[in-house]
């Protein structure tokens, strides 16, 4: 046996235990870890040929797995006009001005706008953008995809029923452009569905490269379903394979004879169960600080529920279900509960996404289930803390969110992921935010965090025979950091860079 490539004076945290263990060197020949170990026991197992690549005492670590990225459309909005820096409805329509301006004639999309952030504290509306902008479609996405807002032409031109629910409408009974709920659904398919093949591939291949520079080397996809479109798991179906991420796909459908038909093993995703603590649907037990009177609703009455969670048993599917608030999480543990009771199928690792508002009682309950908890740190990174989003919608508890140590001290498996592009697919930033909790209780170890981006990631895609750590035999997936991150203070981790990046045995990133 010779080595390929040899990576050595590392710190190489294999993750296979929960206590630390480092190595020296990692050897790899073709698409595997062929041997690792300390010292330089490396000599006999390398030759002139063997690529060698210095670690520098920088830390060594399997690559990472994002377990909630949404590729079609963070691909697609790579492509849009980003809105998350504005502050004002002005600035938007000046940002929109700006973009028809450098492409005349064409459509205008803009992604992430936080309504929430802007001075004025609402969505523009259609009378604001015709200012700007009155002779090519204008459509805006919120950016966690619950709302969006139409220019006039836009309106005409995607042609949705005015009398559709979630319609906003003024004190003339005039819609003002902005929709939400199942009118936002509605719109958002008839739009994506008539976006060619030939973009998306484009530009999910333009997204690969920045991906490999985070360290990536594998993605679920959660692909299809509401406030997205089919065509998007479709296209994930037929094309993965092309890309250098490995991608597992997550079809958000409750059609589970096309899963079948397509020989998936999993569902879900976001299958939403409720909504966002953003958008103040979010299904919540209390009322929301900032809109009295206000709980969220839930998407699916519980016998749907619990009969689609059934049914997912019954198939052996692993289910993802897409739950924010408790009350959302507690229909779904009572879904779960009751399945499992009628099957006492145990083995399935069935996914709960997100999880932001989960009580100890749920915990608890989850954990008794083997239930996986899929979440992204980099929520509380950006709204997390007391003047926030999470404080300004939920008031005190927003010292409830996200308790990542809790969830782990509780023995439940918890796997992160970005959301992207909801947020960046940027692992270390995950890794880092989960380590800096604004509220230092919910704070987990380094170790423990970077555990949810690899070894976690994989034991929830069934996949920890293959990757996940540094063991012999497995896919040489592996990213080099440019630094020891374990000898550096908690708050530099959001600086920590990705110096290289080997997929299945080959450098597809290195500076």
């Amino acid at each position: 046996m010779v080595a390929d490539i040899l990576i050595k004076n590392g710190k190489c945290m294999t993750m296979e235990d929960k206590q630390v263990k480092i190595l020296d060197w990692v050897a790899i020949e073709a698409d595997r870890i062929v041997a690792c170990g300390d010292g330089t026991d490396y000599e006999q197992i390398i030759d002139e040929d063997t690529l060698i690549i210095d670690a520098k005492s920088c830390t060594v670590l399997p690559g990472f797995i994002d377990s909630h990225f949404h590729v079609v459309q963070t691909a697609l909005n790579s492509v849009s006009l980003d809105l998350s820096n504005a502050t004002t409805h002005d600035e938007v329509g000046e940002l929109v001005k700006q973009a028809a301006m450098l492409s005349p004639g064409k459509q205008i999309r803009g992604i992430r706008l936080k309504g929430q952030q802007l001075k004025e504290n609402t969505m523009p509306t259609r009378a604001l953008l015709d200012k700007y902008c009155n002779d090519v479609p204008v459509w805006i996405n919120s950016y966690e995809y619950q709302v969006s807002v139409l220019n006039t032409y836009a309106m005409l031109y995607f042609k949705i029923p005015f009398t559709t629910t979630g319609i906003e409408l003024d004190e003339h009974q005039m819609p003002t452009g902005v929709f939400y709920k199942q009118a936002n659904s509605v719109l958002r398919e008839n739009i994506l569905k008539n976006i060619p093949d030939s973009a998306r591939l484009e530009a999910v291949g333009g997204i690969m490269e920045g991906l490999m520079a985070n360290g990536i080397t594998t993605v679920n996809a959660m692909e299809g379903g509401a406030l997205y479109s089919d065509k998007d798991a479709e296209f994930i179906y037929e094309h993965a394979k092309e890309f250098p991420v490995d991608m597992a796909l997550f079809y958000q459908t409750m059609n589970l004879e096309k899963i079948r038909s397509m020989n998936l093993n999993r569902v879900g995703g976001c299958l939403y169960i409720d909504g966002t603590l953003g958008a103040r649907n979010a299904a919540l037990s209390f009322e929301y600080a900032d809109c009295p009177e206000t709980m969220g609703s839930l998407c699916l009455q519980q016998q749907e529920l619990d009969d689609f969670v059934l049914k997912c048993y019954q198939n052996n599917f692993q289910l993802a279900l897409y739950t924010i608030g408790d009350r959302a999480i507690e229909a779904a543990l009572i879904a779960h509960e009751r399945a499992l009771y009628q099957t006492g199928k145990k083995g399935l690792r069935h996914r709960l996404e997100h999880v932001e508002l989960v009580n100890d009682d749920q915990i608890k309950r989850a954990n008794k289930m083997g239930i996986i908890f899929s979440m992204q740190p980099t929520y509380e990174y950006y709204w997390g803390g007391p003047n926030k989003m999470y404080a300004q919608r939920i008031g005190e508890k927003y010292k409830t969110t996200n308790p990542f140590k809790k969830i782990v001290e509780s023995g439940i498996c918890v796997c992160g992921g970005s959301d992207s592009d909801v947020t960046e697919a940027i692992p270390l930033l995950g890794i880092y935010s989960a380590v800096n909790h604004p509220v230092e209780k919910h704070r987990v170890s380094l170790y423990e965090a970077i555990r949810m981006f690899t070894c976690n990631g994989a034991f929830a895609l069934f996949e920890e025979d293959k990757k996940g750590t540094l063991t012999v035999g497995k896919l040489a997936d592996i990213v080099v950091l440019d630094c020891d991150i374990f000898s550096i203070r908690s708050e530099d981790i959001k600086n920590v860079r990705v110096v290289a990046t080997i997929k299945s045995g080959e450098i597809m990133h290195s500076v």
